[in-house]
Parts: C-alpha cells; structure tokens; sequence
C-alpha cells in the first residue's frame, strides 16, 4: 500500500508523513518512508542535481524520473512485497503540478512519460496538504530554488494541486488547522482507510 503527501511549500508534509509513521508503529504496521526527490542512494544524489538552479523543466522531469525508477527497484518494489505501507513525501501528483502543469511540460506529456518509464504508480492514498502560500511560506526557511520563488509561483502551485485532487484517493487537508487537529485528521482517516482494506487495524 502507499500514502502519499503532497501539496506546496510550507504545507506540512514531511510533518505529517513523519506523525503518521509514528502511528503506524504504534499499531504495530510495517512501514517505510522518503521522500521525492531521494530515497536510494542513488536518488539522494539525484535530489541535489534536482534542486541546483536553472534547469530546463525537461531535465527536472527526467532527472525526478531516474530518481523514481531507481526507488522502484530499491525500496517501493521489495516493500510492496514485504507487505510494507509506503509513506511517501511527493510522489506523481508533484511530478504533475511542478513539471507538468505550472512548469509548462503539460499535465498529457508528462504522465505519458511517466507511463512510458514505469514510473507511473497511483498511491492507494494520496493527502493533499492545502495552506495559504502567505501563511506556507512563512513556516519554513526558505532553502531550495522552488521555496525562493514569488508569491505567484506558489499560488499557482495551490491552485494546481486542488484542480488535480479530484480522483477517489485524494483527501485534502486543512493545514491551517492546529498541528495536532490536522495529525488527528489524517491518523483518523488513514484509520478508516486501513480499516476498510482490513490491514491489520
């Protein structure tokens, strides 16, 4: 099984993703986690590549596409099949707003590419973190290039990642919301959702 997070800058992701793998230990579940760009070796590597200043959107693209395909194999394949529930910070929705949508490529384009390289697989759920880019922006400290961008950028970002929400395993989620609200917001749901698929709750 797979969770996902996604949403904008500064909208808690890794949070939560980190809170809910808490949960899971607690009830005794099987997990594992990392983030997008990175996981492997190989694909921390990639990440630093990624996030480097002036890249054309194509070259983003493959390079968060190698960087999958290698997970694919290293971490998301053998733990699908140790039963694992994967909990992963960005995954294809990103791949979607950042390099399809707002950078341009087109939605089309990019998950055909995804579909050619394998590295088109739908989590089972999908958390859409949705924040005011005002209020986002001023949680974090602003690092890599996508976080220094205008106020523009970013509203476009929320708007794309809300269009996208629309299939039946996205939840979007508040996170204006206090921490623990927004914690005991997702913990509940993924409940229900395990619950429901009868793993082990």
């Amino acid at each position: 099984m797979i969770i996902t997070f996604e949403g904008g800058e500064g909208a808690g992701k890794t949070t939560h993703a980190v809170r809910l793998c808490s949960h899971l230990t607690a009830k005794g579940l099987p997990w594992l986690s990392f983030r997008e760009p990175g996981g492997s070796l190989f694909s921390e590597k990639v990440r630093s590549l990624f996030l480097e200043e002036g890249l054309d959107v194509m070259t983003e693209l493959l390079l968060v596409l190698a960087s999958r395909r290698q997970n694919i194999k290293e971490i998301i394949a053998p733990g699908l099949d140790q039963g694992r529930i994967l909990v992963i910070d960005r995954f294809i929705d990103s791949t979607l707003v950042y390099q399809g949508i707002v950078g341009g490529l087109g939605y089309e384009t990019v998950r055909r590419m995804m579909e050619a390289t394998g590295t088109w697989i739908e989590p089972d759920l999908t958390f859409v973190m949705d924040v005011d880019p005002n209020l986002g922006l001023k949680r974090i400290e602003p690092g890599d290039k996508f976080e220094r961008r205008g106020i523009d950028f970013h509203l476009t970002l929320r708007k794309a990642f809300l269009d996208l929400a629309k299939d039946p395993r996205h939840r979007v989620i508040d996170s204006e919301q206090g921490r623990e609200s927004v914690a005991a917001t997702i913990i509940s749901l993924t409940d229900d959702f395990l619950a429901r698929r009868g793993t082990g709750l």
